[in-house]
């Protein structure tokens, strides 16, 4: 049996005062989100932001978005080696290879949403350790031990992306090889990848695809529809 992690967030709604750099990050138009080619046609019939229910991932089940397009080429083709690499490796059934795909979507008001008290919202401005604001790494442990439920009322969360660190933290964690605090530090170390995760169904109801591109060579798919 694993240790199990509890927290208490406060989930007071603010209006977020951004910093120019921030506004410039959230004011990005073109956004990407890295799949695999098989969950196209979902995709092309609405995003369901429960479809990742029982996913580990940093801010919980959503839809998760990033306006970086080279970013999510490395996430989606390192999952993509990973799946194949198992794949290849199972005698039993033929498989075919996963394919990677980035959807892009044009999207423009972001800014106006982190401001608006209508919704609530969290932008991450920090990784490190936080005594008064919300810690970074206690909130995606939360959010990875409990995977199955949403931890948190947040309409979206913009912040640091964590790497494969966290989830081999984690195990270790499970197998008392490490500490609490050993763990968490692991959360905390510098990764430049950023994300916005949305947990507002009624704005993905309004999100339309514009492109659909290859992630291995990212080329445009001319014929997606």
């Amino acid at each position: 049996m694993h240790k199990v992690l509890c927290y208490t967030f406060s989930m007071e709604v603010n209006i977020l005062e951004l910093t120019t750099k921030q506004e410039k990050q959230l004011g990005q138009t073109q956004w990407f989100h890295a799949t695999l080619l098989r969950h196209l046609e979902s995709l092309k019939k609405g995003i369901d932001v429960k479809f990742n229910l029982g996913s580990e991932l940093d801010f919980g089940p959503g839809f998760y978005i990033t306006p970086d397009f080279e970013q999510a080429r490395k996430f989606i083709n390192k999952q993509v080696e990973v799946l194949n690499r198992s794949t290849s490796n199972n005698n039993i059934f033929d498989s075919e290879e996963e394919v990677g795909i980035i959807v892009e979507f044009r999207i423009s008001n972001f800014i106006e949403i982190f401001k608006n008290p209508d919704y609530h919202c969290h932008y991450f401005a920090k990784h490190k350790k936080s005594e008064s604001d919300l810690d970074f790494a206690e909130f995606v442990v939360q959010n990875r031990e409990n995977p199955d439920e949403l931890q948190h009322h947040f309409d979206f969360i913009y912040g640091v992306q964590t790497d494969d660190n966290p989830t081999q933290a984690l195990a270790r964690f499970r197998q008392n090889e490490i500490t609490k605090e050993e763990m968490l530090a692991e959360f905390r170390k510098p990764y430049s990848f950023k994300q916005l995760s949305i947990h507002n169904q009624s704005f993905c109801d309004i999100m339309k695809i514009e492109k659909v591109y290859q992630s291995k060579t990212g080329e445009e798919l001319q014929k997606w529809q």
